[in-house]
């Protein structure tokens, strides 16, 4: 796999271009270089299949909205998720728990707001 076509495929995917690309560099932003840099950087071949992960776990690349791929891997498979712009609603319940109360109540809404039984 070429990194630098997958990123570029996964930039359109999110719905970006690489004109909106903030930098590329680690999540915690300590390293970062723009696009035009990054694309001789990222133009590299690599294994995505199982086995072990060959990619930086920390890659990231941040778009001008706040939206970002970072990178993932599972037994050594690896490839980019989006991570749309966290964006504050308007409205929100309260909540007061935050230990799962069983193995099926994962979510803090599941916790705090757990299905009531209907009678019908």
């Amino acid at each position: 796999m070429n990194l630098l076509d997958e990123t570029k495929g996964e930039i359109s995917q999110s719905g970006h271009s690489t004109d909106d690309v903030r930098f590329v560099g680690s999540r915690d932003e300590k390293l970062g270089i723009p696009w035009s840099q990054a694309e001789k950087v990222l133009d590299i071949d690599y294994d995505d299949g199982y086995g072990s992960q060959e990619i930086a776990a920390d890659l990231v690349v941040v778009f001008t909205d706040g939206g970002f791929l970072r990178r993932e891997e599972y037994d050594g498979s690896e490839w980019w998720e989006y991570e749309p712009p966290f964006r504050v609603p308007e409205t929100q319940k309260p909540f007061k728990l935050v230990k799962a109360l069983s193995y099926y109540t994962q979510l803090l809404v599941d916790i705090n707001y757990p299905m009531k039984a209907t009678e019908e």
